[in-house]
């Protein structure tokens, strides 16, 4: 027997005990390891923290299968560069494996491996109790599950908010499940308009992760200018609260907070601090480089909005040359739509001169 294979008969001893260790399998556990016969498509790959991984356990036979392909397909490549791996795993025998995965091309970009044994399956599939496909469990950077479910939208499981959590560093299911009753209790005060108690919950749930609970801060600016209509408190509280102390440091927090004050439909043309939404752009830019296609993105978005079409344009072109190649046709298109309303702006003002 090869080293190889005695590193496989190794792993799959190891995952059957894990399998039959522990009765269920859940989110925030360890992700249990891969013992792969075969690697039909893409590179031999081992779960390392670091990286995010969707292992998602399907059947060439199965029609909802079918219908997760071109899905994973797309995450894959929306997700891609920012370290997500898509790794489908089938039990079947290789060839059959083999024959469906060149049958599917391009449609189908995206790992996929062929059981060794079962071991695999029996690792995550049996240890947290499913039986039905496809199933996919999301596994953070720390390597620790995330979400275990159906990676379909129409499932209405939450696979795809729960990824993007996961990419972006904005999910943790232990802070989220403490958090989760002061989050309604915040909500439950707002609807009754006791802003005092629901102003103190928000905060003590970003107390608890302003990363994981951005949303959160923009429901209290939310709740100050739409449903209080105090714009002087909901704008301090931007100022201050959100771009001064919880999102000082978040790019992405900077961003989500530019792109609602600009663009939210609940909130008043009147009612919109474009300068601040500036602000917040251009802080989002200098924390995430010069050369971050997203930021350049964001600020092209809020200068567009601001009316500065041609500042919009020339940052939206940097944005497209920066972005990775797999997110271009994303850009490309939403220059093509800022480049459109230059010339119709242009031609408007030769018209009425």
């Amino acid at each position: 027997m090869n080293l190889r294979s005695v590193l496989g008969a190794t792993v799959a001893c190891m995952l059957t005990a894990t399998a039959f260790g522990q009765a269920e399998l859940k989110v925030g556990d360890t992700a249990p390891g891969l013992d792969i016969e075969q690697w039909v498509k893409g590179e031999e790959t081992a779960i390392e923290t670091g990286n995010v991984y969707v292992v998602e356990f399907w059947a060439t036979w199965c029609g909802p299968c079918k219908k997760s392909i071109p899905h994973l397909t797309e995450l894959q490549e929306q997700y891609g560069d920012q370290g997500l791996t898509i790794i489908g795993v089938s039990t079947e025998e290789p060839e059959l494996v083999n024959k469906f995965v060149r049958s599917q091309g391009g449609k189908m970009d995206y790992t996929v491996a062929v059981d060794r044994r079962e071991g695999t399956q029996r690792a995550w599939m049996s240890a947290a109790g499913k039986s039905g496909i496809p199933c996919a469990f999301i596994v953070d950077r720390s390597g620790k599950i995330a979400f275990i479910g159906n990676p379909l939208p129409q499932a209405g499981d939450g696979f795809d908010e729960t990824l993007a959590k996961v990419i972006t560093g904005r999910y943790d299911p232990k802070l989220q499940s403490q958090a989760g009753p002061l989050i309604q209790a915040a909500r439950n005060a707002r609807k009754i308009r006791n802003w005092r108690v629901a102003s103190k919950h928000f905060d003590d749930v970003m107390d608890m992760g302003s990363n994981i609970f951005a949303s959160v801060g923009l429901e209290k600016f939310e709740m100050l200018l739409v449903d209080m209509n105090d714009r002087e408190q909901a704008y301090e509280y931007a100022r201050n609260g959100l771009m001064g102390k919880a999102f000082a440091a978040d790019a992405g927090g900077l961003q989500m907070l530019a792109e609602k004050i600009a663009t939210d439909p609940k909130i008043e043309q009147s009612n919109r601090d474009m300068d601040l939404a500036l602000e917040a752009a251009e802080a989002s830019r200098r924390l995430a480089g010069d050369g971050d296609a997203t930021a350049l993105a964001v600020l092209a978005k809020i200068r567009f909005h601001r009316g500065e079409i041609d500042q919009a344009v020339e940052l939206q072109k940097q944005a497209y040359f920066n972005a990775a190649p797999r997110r271009k046709a994303e850009y490309k298109r939403v220059l093509t739509q800022y480049q459109g309303a230059g010339e119709r702006a242009s031609m408007n003002m030769k018209k009425s001169s």
